[in-house]
């Protein structure tokens, strides 16, 4: 009887750790045989492979003509709601094109780097990754391709076109994954009636009322849907506290080659803080910081948010190989790792439609602007998009609508209405007057870019602009194209709204 006792005791106390470890077991990530890690209690698991939902590495693909800062945004509040910088891998897909199409073998093959990025720097056996647009099909290719599924746990599909055949085993959305979809309700013209924008069979499919395509990765709206795909609850916060006078903000910085998003080094950049006065004039402050970009393109910038200011990043390459860019942004609002400031190179350089752009880019005695929607499409008949030109004196030389009806970029002639990022606006045909529409060369349109031909005197000094979009106002010094290897009144400007 003894001999039973100590028996019986002796396989509990087996049975006991067996339970512990099995319990155990169940909060492991993505253990095959056990589909349900999150309940430990009840243990009703059945031989089913399921995804658990917590906090892991993302990985963030972005698309066309795009480079890691449209996620900027998105990044910041993951960062608000208790993720590290660590854990968030957003990156330039560099060189990604091939003639003028995109490379999706090759966009496959640096999102596989970067996964692998993600996983060694840490003890995660997956990472969650979220794509965009065209990168929506690069990541179908990297699972289909590069076993893809074995390291990824949540896969989001933003403002994708899906590429129905690449499939494994004939299956779009191949387990262990879990997948979800966003996409627009119509007012994203790119999706607008087209049956490869929809759902996905094996999906979560999100259908985000009213937004256009950029806003599927930039709006709080859309962060909130990824934040509980990937970790199973609410975020705890989905805005950005106004910006506060004094406080310090760290900008991490990277210089691109517009397009093709390969780094630029060896550029002298300088931080000018923008003071705007009650009669609307800006000033250049003195005493502005000076950096030099490295070997990757990137430089760290401390910036102090004064009260009526906004910075203007004055970038000049010391071997003539880009054009200088006077690039204007808003007050921070938070830490910035994906700040991008692009460059246009004046030599016959990278893919076709980086030579095709750069190529555009008239010089002259008028100034070149780039206005840059960062988070959301401009849109004619939803955005309002204003120029608000003044003489030396500050005195009112005129207003434009770039967005208006008749001015707006017609849909089939440049990139849709509904989706464009970025609107080039120069005096293409130099003859001093405001046109009224695209201006017809190739280079200046693809998906998210458009133009117009609008006058801007760069040649007086002095000269200043606000740009006004939907009632946020940026001042900006007018400077001549042709200013020459770092002049102080040349280069072209870059209007950057929202991050």
């Amino acid at each position: 009887m003894e001999r039973f006792f100590r028996f019986s005791l002796s396989l509990f106390t087996i049975l006991f750790i067996a339970v512990v470890i099995t319990t155990t077991g169940c909060s492991d990530d993505d253990n095959p045989s056990d589909p349900n890690p999150t309940d430990t209690t009840g243990n009703n698991d059945t031989n089913q492979t399921t995804i658990d939902d917590r906090v892991r590495p993302v990985v963030f693909v972005h698309g066309f003509l795009e480079a890691a800062d449209v996620y900027t945004q998105m990044t910041q509040l993951f960062a608000l709601n208790n993720y590290t910088a660590a854990q968030l891998y957003p990156f330039d897909l560099q060189s990604y094109i091939t003639d003028t199409e995109a490379d999706i073998a090759a966009m496959a093959n640096q999102i596989g780097t970067q996964v692998e990025a993600a996983l060694q720097a840490g003890s995660e056996t997956r990472v969650d990754i979220i794509a965009h647009g065209i990168g929506v099909t690069a990541v179908q290719h990297y699972i289909a391709t590069m076993n893809g599924s074995e390291k990824l746990a949540h896969v989001v599909y933003a403002g994708g076109e899906y590429d129905m055949s690449i499939t494994v085993n004939g299956d779009i959305t191949p387990a262990p994954c879990k997948y979800l979809t966003l996409r627009s309700d119509g007012k994203d013209d790119l999706q607008n009636g087209n049956s490869s924008y929809g759902q996905l069979t094996g999906a979560t499919n999100e259908v985000m009322a009213g937004m256009d395509n950029i806003q599927l990765v930039t709006a709080p709206e859309a962060f909130a849907k990824v934040y509980r795909f990937f970790t199973g609850s609410a975020p705890q916060k989905t805005s950005f506290d106004n910006p506060r006078p004094g406080q310090d903000y760290t900008i991490r910085a990277r210089a691109i080659d517009i397009i093709d998003n390969t780094p630029v080094a060896g550029l002298n950049v300088t931080a000018v803080e923008i003071r705007t006065l009650s009669s609307g004039e800006i000033q250049r402050q003195s005493s502005p910081e000076s950096f030099t970009t490295d070997a990757d393109g990137f430089f760290t910038y401390t910036a102090n948010l004064g009260p009526d200011h906004h910075t203007e990043f004055w970038i000049r390459s010391l071997t003539g190989s880009h054009f200088d860019m006077h690039i204007y942004v808003q007050p921070w609002r938070q830490d910035v790792q994906t700040f991008r400031l692009r460059m246009i190179p004046k030599a016959t350089a990278g893919s076709q439609l980086l030579t095709q752009f750069s190529s555009a880019m008239r010089t002259g005695d008028h100034s070149i602007f780039l206005v840059y929607s960062q988070n959301q499409a401009l849109q004619a008949g939803e955005d309002d998009l204003l120029l608000k030109r003044f003489n030396p004196a500050l005195e009112p030389i005129g207003e434009l609508s770039l967005l208006t009806p008749g001015n707006a970029p017609a849909a089939g002639v440049s990139s849709t209405g509904g989706n464009t990022f970025m609107l080039t606006v120069l005096d293409y045909d130099t003859n001093q007057q405001d046109g009224t529409g695209p201006i017809q060369t190739t280079g200046l349109h693809g998906f998210g870019m458009s133009s117009f031909d609008a006058y801007l005197a760069g040649k007086p000094s002095n000269h200043q602009t606000q740009v006004v979009l939907n009632g946020r106002t940026i001042g900006v010094q007018n400077f001549a194209s042709n200013g020459g290897l770092g002049a102080s009144n040349g280069g072209f400007t870059m209007v950057h709204f929202e991050y």
